[in-house]
Order: structure tokens, then sequence, then C-alpha cells
């Protein structure tokens, strides 16, 4: 099983989110632990152009990154689709 952390971008936006929707905030969560879980056994693509894969949930895309010698994920950022990839297309 990997691990998981969350850069600053991500945290905050997580603990926002949080404050207006907790549901959601659970829904995500269950999806990273997901992630975290099974990043063994299922294929991450790249999202074009970068080193950073995408895991969604609903609206939201959350970009990570995957160290595989290390069994870590990084959780870059939490937002809707085209604000998650206009992030990570400036990096």
């Amino acid at each position: 099983m990997y691990r998981y952390k969350f850069n600053p971008v991500a945290r905050q936006k997580l603990r926002k989110l949080a404050r207006h929707n907790p549901k959601l905030v659970e829904a995500i969560m269950r999806k990273i632990m997901w992630l975290a879980e099974n990043a063994e056994d299922i294929a991450h693509r790249p999202i074009k152009g970068s080193a950073f894969y995408s895991l969604h949930s609903g609206p939201y895309r959350i970009p990570y990154l995957l160290d595989k010698g290390e069994k870590l994920i990084i959780i870059d950022d939490i937002a809707k689709h085209d604000a998650a990839y206009d992030r990570i297309s400036r990096l």
C-alpha cells in the first residue's frame, strides 16, 4: 500500500471544501484512499505534457505525483477540471 500526502495548495483547498461541503470531502478522501490501496495494481496515465497523473472524483480533478521508490502519492491540487489542468500546465 502507498502512503499519500498533500502539498500546501491541495491541503488548503481540501480544508476550504470541508467547510462548505463535508460530504464532497468524504468522497474525495475515499477516492484518495482507494488510490493508495490500489496504486500498484492500476495503470496510471499521465496528464498530457506533464509528469502528473489525475484522479477523478465527481467534477473534481486531483492531480498527483507518484513516487514508486518511496511508495508515495503526492496530491498536488484539488480543483474542478479546467482549474486543475490550468495549474498543472503552468508548473
